[in-house]
């Protein structure tokens, strides 16, 4: 059994704010599927989460500090939100007839959110407190969509993984595999970049504070 571990970071962007108050819930993926070729065990997804506190009792003085302790990413802008993943995956080769092929392959999603997290007080009005909701409501739903399309670029990774013509050698196979990955990695970075362009980072979705 091999053991592979492939990082890319991605970043999800909500226009102006976030929270992370609740917990945001993964995708199920609860069938074994078994395509000719090779048998695919269903993803483990793991989650962790990570929150930078931001105070504030009225819309104004939450906004300000929002914006004061926000993400800078990469690229040298800010951010409210972040989350990056890793695809890690073993898999198990038949070597039968001289030749190498893959005949089990069971990947793995690591998936770390970062998140504001409002520190209320008692003093925080009722609308404030519905409008901050509203708003992570919002801004979940645009992240679980990214997220979404990560898990689907892996089950749709995994399906052509498995059915990858043996090779000369088991270096050939990785190789081959290693292909694959690249070139849904790439086509999936592509669809994240159209999925933020059509909803403006989140913004059409509702996800703006405030």
């Amino acid at each position: 059994m091999r053991f592979i571990i492939l990082t890319v970071f991605l970043m999800l962007v909500a226009a102006p704010s976030a929270s992370a108050g609740d917990r945001v819930e993964l995708a199920s993926i609860e069938k074994t599927l078994v395509p000719q070729g090779g048998k695919i065990l269903p993803p483990i997804i793991n989650a962790k989460y990570e929150y930078y506190e931001v105070c504030g009792c009225g819309e104004e003085e939450l906004h300000c500090d929002l914006k004061k302790k926000c993400i800078t990413w990469t690229d040298g802008k800010k951010y409210d939100s972040l989350t990056s993943w890793e695809i890690k995956w073993d898999h198990g080769f038949d070597q039968a007839s001289k030749t190498c092929a893959v005949n089990s392959f069971k990947p793995i999603i690591n998936i770390t959110f970062r998140f504001p997290k409002w520190n209320r007080t008692d003093e925080a009005p009722q609308t404030l407190i519905e409008k901050w909701d509203r708003y992570l409501n919002s801004l979940i739903a645009h992240e679980n969509g990214h997220r979404d399309m990560v898990v689907a670029a892996v089950n749709d990774l995994s399906r052509v993984v498995v059915q990858l013509p043996p090779a000369p050698t088991c270096a050939d196979l990785e190789r081959n595999m290693r292909d694959l990955f690249r070139k849904s990695m790439e086509k999936m970075k592509k669809d994240q970049r159209e999925y933020d362009e059509a909803t403006k980072h989140g913004t059409s979705q509702g996800a703006v504070f405030p």
